[in-house]
């Protein structure tokens, strides 16, 4: 049961004209592979793909697996022209994406400035 738990994060979903996606804990392996099923579904395999905002002021530290994951999911986003904004990430979680130099790392502080920039953006519908 415990390790159900971990593997499936709860996680708030939401439409703003983009896919909003709120963790409600941290992540990591293997966390990482059911919300990067819940990404593909609520934003690239619908019609037509779109983009998406990943609120994750609750994840304190991410792991290899996780970073590795990340960066696939990035590459999806892109093939389908869209983008992935990351918000609220914590100074020692942001440290980690940015030295694993992801193509396509978006960050923004908040959910409002997520949105904002993909509103901003000629590929946010």
């Amino acid at each position: 049961m415990l390790l159900y738990v971990v593997s499936r994060p709860k996680l708030k979903i939401s439409d703003h004209g983009v896919a909003v996606v709120e963790l409600a804990s941290g992540l990591h392996f293997p966390a990482i592979e059911h919300l990067s099923r819940v990404l593909r579904t609520h934003a690239l395999h619908v019609s037509p793909p779109r983009s998406a905002v990943l609120d994750c002021h609750h994840v304190s530290s991410i792991d290899y697996t996780v970073v590795n994951e990340l960066k696939d999911l990035l590459k999806q986003f892109k093939l389908h022209d869209v983008s992935l904004v990351f918000t609220g990430l914590k100074p020692s979680v942001l440290e980690v994406l940015l030295a694993a130099e992801l193509p396509g790392f978006i960050y923004k502080d908040s959910m409002e400035a997520g949105l904002q920039t993909l509103s901003n953006s000629p590929h946010s519908d």
